[in-house]
């Protein structure tokens, strides 16, 4: 009869599993609808019935989240007929980009994963944006232009924003979801980064070419315009290496 060898756990790449509960997916659901702006500041939510319905949990576990999203300055609630959940902030606080059952990862791992997506979200984007899409898109540049002169976080926002409404017009919902997680993911590790030390100038000039390589509709120019935009990150990121080594950040 054959042996067989025992597989070490580290052969096998396996990582710590962080058990998601339920309404920690409809925290993330309801997140992710804000951050592309399906929901905005002012916009009520659907009911806790409606929720449980499409999400396919109990009302119990929609109140659950409503209930984090409530504790966190995101929505607030109202009793009565007239009443019900509202958005009162687009402005996520870090804590709840931080993504239950997905492995930890290396800021490089993060940005591996997000070129080909982005690329990819970015060339459909060129083929299937509507004008109202890329209307939006360039608002959000006029908006992350001038949050560039603003010490606040306003200007990350506007950043990732941007990147939410390629995904939009991409009409992918699979990638955008993706684009998502890895975009919280970022947003947590660059937090402190992108308010204190980012080269914002920088940022703005790559998000207009960026969007003007959309607007030509042009595969070459996308691609020209995404490579541009990850090159200028590599620089950061070997900022960010030498921050910490200076003991700049954490």
């Amino acid at each position: 009869m054959a042996e067989f060898n025992r597989v070490a756990p580290s052969a096998l790449r396996l990582y710590e599993i962080d058990g998601a509960r339920a309404h920690e997916e409809v925290v993330d659901q309801i997140v992710f609808a804000i951050r592309r702006g399906l929901l905005q500041k002012g916009d009520r939510l659907p009911t806790i019935e409606e929720l449980a319905e499409a999400t396919t949990v109990s009302k119990p576990v929609v109140g659950e989240a409503v209930r984090v999203l409530r504790e966190h300055g995101v929505v607030a609630s109202k009793r009565g007929v007239k009443g019900g959940v509202t958005v009162i902030t687009d402005d996520v606080p870090m804590k709840l980009l931080t993504s239950r059952g997905w492995r930890k990862a290396a800021l490089t791992e993060l940005v591996e994963a997000r070129r080909p997506i982005e690329t990819m979200l970015s060339l459909l984007a060129a083929e299937r944006a509507t004008e109202e899409d890329l209307g939006d898109m360039r608002k959000t540049v006029e908006l992350l232009e001038a949050a560039a002169l603003r010490p606040d976080s306003s200007f990350l926002r506007f950043d990732h924003r941007f990147h939410y409404q390629i995904g939009r017009a991409a009409r992918s919902e699979m990638l955008a979801f993706f684009q998502h997680r890895i975009l919280s993911a970022i947003a947590v590790a660059l937090h402190e980064y992108g308010l204190f030390h980012e080269d914002r100038d920088q940022v703005v000039e790559t998000h207009k070419k960026l969007l003007a390589a959309i607007e030509s509709r042009d595969p070459d120019q996308i691609r020209k315009a995404t490579d541009h935009h990850f090159s200028t990150s590599a620089g950061s990121f070997a900022s960010i290496g030498q921050l910490t080594s200076d003991g700049g950040t954490d």
